[in-house]
C-alpha cells in the first residue's frame, strides 16, 4: 500500500487481506511504504521479483496517473496488470463542525477576506489536491490565498480535519464516512446530489459566482499485479483474479465491507482496466 496506515487504501487492504487467505491458503501482509504520492510504493512494487508474492493494492485513479503524468515517474499504466477496481469514491468540499461556514460560499466569502489565512489539508496528487487548484483557479484565487498542509495519506488528513486542525478540505465521500459526525460537508463533486450526504452539487454551489469546474474523479481503490508477472505467470495471475471474485461473493466478506463504509465491488481485470485507462486519459 503506498500511503501510510488509516487511509481508506489501507483500511481496505487490511480488509482484503483479512479474508484473501481463506481463497489462496497463504498468509497475506500489509505492508505500507508511503511517499511522494504514491510514487515511492509503486515503484518498490514494480522493482519487486515478478512470481506473485507482491500484490499492489492503491487509489490507482488518481495517483498512478498523477505519478506518470505530474512528477516524472519512470512506469506507465502499462506496467500494471489491474485485477479488480473494488471501490469508486466520490470528492467532496468539507469544514470542521466548529466552524463557522455553513455554506460554500460562506467559505469561499471567509477565503476571499483573509487570504493566507484559512488552512486546508491536502494529500500531494490526489483528486482532492487537484479538485482545490482546479476551484481556486475558477474563483481567480491562487493557492496562496490559503495555507495548505500536505499528509501523507488520507487517514491522517482526514483526522486533521475531524479534529480542526485545519479549516476544510476536498475529501473522499464515502472514505469519510467515519468522521461523519465531526465534519460539515459544503458541496460534492458530482453531477447530482447523493443520497447519503445531502448538499447541492459543487457546480450548483457556484452558480452565484458565475463559474465551473470539472468533476475529477475520486479514488478509484484497486488491486493489481506487475503486467510482467500477468505475462510470465498468466496461471497465477489467473488464480489471483479467481481467488478475489470468490472473495467478494461471499456475504460476510460484503456484510464487513458495509459495516467498515468500505467498496466491495466485483469488476474484473477487463472492465477495471478499462475504467482506469479511461480516467487516465481524462487527466492527460
Amino acid at each position: 500500500v503506498p500511503f501510510d496506515a488509516g487511509g481508506s487504501a489501507d483500511r481496505m487492504a487490511r480488509g482484503i487481506a483479512s479474508f484473501l487467505p481463506d481463497e489462496l491458503g497463504v498468509p497475506v501482509l500489509v505492508l505500507n511504504k508511503p511517499g511522494a504520492g504514491g510514487q515511492l510504493g509503486h515503484t518498490y512494487f514494480l522493482q519487486q521479483p515478478n512470481d506473485g508474492n507482491t500484490l499492489l493494492f492503491t487509489p490507482a485513479t488518481p495517483y498512478i496517473a498523477n505519478n506518470i503524468l505530474i512528477t516524472g515517474a519512470d512506469f506507465t499504466m502499462d506496467d500494471f496488470a489491474f485485477i479488480n477496481a473494488q471501490w469508486a469514491d466520490w470528492t467532496m468540499i468539507a469544514t470542521p463542525v466548529d466552524r463557522p461556514y455553513q455554506t460554500l460560499g460562506d467559505l469561499i466569502e471567509a477565503i476571499k477576506a483573509n487570504p493566507g489565512k484559512l488552512s486546508t489539508g491536502s494529500t500531494f496528487g490526489s483528486a482532492g489536491h487537484l479538485s482545490t487548484i482546479v476551484l481556486l483557479e475558477a474563483l481567480g484565487l491562487t493557492q496562496d490565498d490559503v495555507r495548505i498542509v500536505n499528509y501523507s495519506g488520507g487517514g491522517p488528513l482526514r483526522t486533521a480535519l475531524a479534529g480542526g486542525q485545519i479549516d476544510f478540505s476536498v475529501v473522499q465521500g464515502e472514505g469519510t464516512e467515519v468522521v461523519r459526525d465531526m465534519i460539515r460537508p459544503l458541496a460534492a463533486f458530482l453531477e447530482a446530489r447523493n443520497e447519503d450526504w445531502d448538499v447541492p452539487p459543487i457546480n450548483e454551489a457556484l452558480e452565484p459566482y458565475g463559474v465551473t469546474v470539472p468533476l475529477i474523479s475520486g479514488s478509484i481503490r484497486t488491486l493489481a499485479a506487475s503486467a510482467s508477472f500477468k505475462e510470465k505467470h498468466p496461471d497465477r495471475f489467473q488464480k489471483f483474479v479467481d481467488a478475489t471474485q470468490s472473495m467478494l461473493s461471499k456475504k460476510s466478506v460484503q456484510k464487513y465491507f458495509s459495516a467498515s463504509a468500505l467498496g466491495g465491488d466485483w469488476l474484473g481485470p477487463e472492465k477495471s482496466t478499462e475504467l482506469l485507462n479511461t480516467n487516465y486519459q481524462a487527466l492527460v
